[in-house]
């Protein structure tokens, strides 16, 4: 039988445990709980803070038909114009040192066009409108529509365009970050009359374009690694402090 003062070291040793054991719990969850703000506060700041890809859209098209061969290759000075947009509202401002503009017909490419010097710059929630002029573009009509005009059919031509520029993003809490963009618009539509040799022909429409930034997707690939390794750290961390206080209450 255990005499009374035996009885009173053992609770208290149960007690030193279970203290042990709750300090432990309490420290590994305060440790996951500061580990999940890092990653919000660390998101909301490159969210905030990182430029975000500019959107380019479509506006209109416009042709001037120069010479039709064989009723059905046609030769034009071809016009695209196109929306830039700042998807950002933190005042930041893009400058784009270069934008080359190809287009392509079934694959082909038909011609080429960069912007002249000066270019343009974005600032937020100011589009800027520009056209790429495309000269002596020679193609063939994809799609017949009815009769137009001089009792002569009208045709589709249906072009890709894709473009790539050399941009910078200032910004008065970061210094000057460099971006590489790459574009594709596809499906656009271009309408084309023998009867309207010398005459400009316009089409309105909106379209997007396909945005690729090389510095939007490297901070992804950022915060995406930055996610593992602290959800990495998540796991490890409640496992090394009860380890560790495990071994130091039962030492």
């Amino acid at each position: 039988m255990k005499t009374n003062k035996e009885a009173s070291l053992y609770t208290i040793d149960l007690d030193d445990s279970s203290l042990n054991q709750a300090y432990a719990t309490a420290t590994a969850l305060f440790a996951i709980l500061g580990e999940w703000i890092i990653l919000f506060l660390t998101c909301s700041i490159a969210l905030f803070f990182i430029p975000l890809t500019p959107s380019f859209t479509l506006h209109s098209t416009n042709s001037t038909v120069l010479n039709v061969t064989d009723g059905k290759t046609f030769i034009a000075n071809l016009g695209i114009e196109f929306l830039a947009e700042d998807s950002n509202t933190i005042g930041s401002t893009i400058y784009y040192d270069s934008l080359h503009l190809s287009l392509f017909h079934r694959q082909e490419k038909l011609s080429t066009f960069s912007l002249p010097e000066p270019l343009f710059y974005n600032e937020p929630a100011k589009d800027l409108t520009q056209e790429a002029k495309f000269d002596n573009v020679s193609m063939m009509i994809d799609e017949w529509s009815s009769i137009h005009g001089h009792g002569e059919p009208c045709g589709f031509v249906y072009l890709d365009l894709r473009f790539s520029a050399n941009a910078r993003f200032t910004q008065p809490m970061w210094p000057v970050m460099k971006d590489k963009l790459e574009g594709h618009c596809g499906e656009v539509k271009v309408e084309m009359c023998p009867s309207s040799t010398n005459t400009v022909v316009v089409n309105s429409f909106l379209a997007s374009c396909d945005v690729y930034s090389d510095l939007v997707t490297t901070v992804r690939i950022a915060l995406f690694g930055m996610l593992i390794f602290l959800l990495v750290i998540a796991v490890a961390v409640p496992l090394l402090v009860e380890h560790f206080f495990c071994s130091a209450t039962f030492s």
